[in-house]
């Protein structure tokens, strides 16, 4: 009897770790995209958070320059067309999570563009005001789509 309650219990166990989280894990991304100010008071960000399922904007509650990574988001998801007008940005291009260098310039000293990338635990940032036109072209434009993305939701 104790050998039949030992199988069922480590059945149990077995059966209830599945690689289905594993998987969820691997293909979490999230993105924090859109405009940053340098010369301004209050909240300086407009910023909107991509997940794979839903986009968030941020909620103008944010005082602390430069903490972007950390931006409060709203709790109600954008509406649909506009997650599906951001949602190629999910296509990360192979590398950036691992590039090295800029992606674009500094231009204007008041405005950049600002990107968080979070995949699997990995995270990468970035403050750019366009990009760099000797960027890999596959980064350079996944960066001009962000930034007409951006533009589209701003309107």
């Amino acid at each position: 009897m104790k050998n039949l309650i030992l199988i069922i219990f480590l059945s149990t166990i077995t059966l209830g770790c599945s690689n289905s989280d594993e998987q969820n894990l691997q293909s979490n991304k999230t993105i924090i995209f859109g405009e940053v100010y340098g010369n301004c008071a209050g909240d300086c960000r407009n910023l909107y958070l991509l997940t794979e399922q839903e986009i968030f904007k941020d909620s103008n509650k944010d005082t602390e320059f430069g903490n972007w990574e950390n931006t409060t988001f709203e709790n109600q998801a954008l509406p649909m067309n506009n997650f599906e007008l951001a949602n190629s940005l999910l296509e990360i291009p192979n590398g950036l999570l691992d590039y090295k260098g800029e992606i674009g310039n500094q231009t204007l000293a008041d405005f950049d563009y600002f990107i968080q990338l979070k995949v699997n635990g990995k995270s990468k940032t970035w403050i750019f005001d366009e990009a760099k036109e000797n960027t890999n072209s596959e980064i350079e434009q996944y960066i001009e789509n962000l930034i007409q993305i951006n533009t589209l939701l701003g309107n």
